[in-house]
């Protein structure tokens, strides 16, 4: 078993970050700052009421932040 790469290190801690995000809306009933980029987003679409369900939140954001995450860590580390 090798070492984790760089890029998958950032999908991890992109994904960590999209559920912190849902459990603080979820906890205090009010959008998190980390869900407001992403809820703009959808907006921009017409999507935004979407984020009513904390469900479609959580699989948003934990994709979102994760491809971020990973392309962040790809462009830091290259393929290590």
């Amino acid at each position: 078993m090798g070492i984790m790469k760089v890029w998958k290190k950032g999908a991890l801690i992109g994904g960590m970050v999209g559920v912190i995000g849902t459990l603080i809306t979820y906890l205090t009933g009010d959008i998190s700052v980390i869900s407001i980029p992403v809820v703009l987003l959808f907006s921009i679409f017409g999507a935004g009421l979407l984020f009513l369900s904390p469900f479609f939140e959580l699989f948003t954001l934990v994709v979102v932040y994760g491809l971020i995450g990973a392309i962040i860590g790809y462009l830091i580390g290259g393929n290590n």
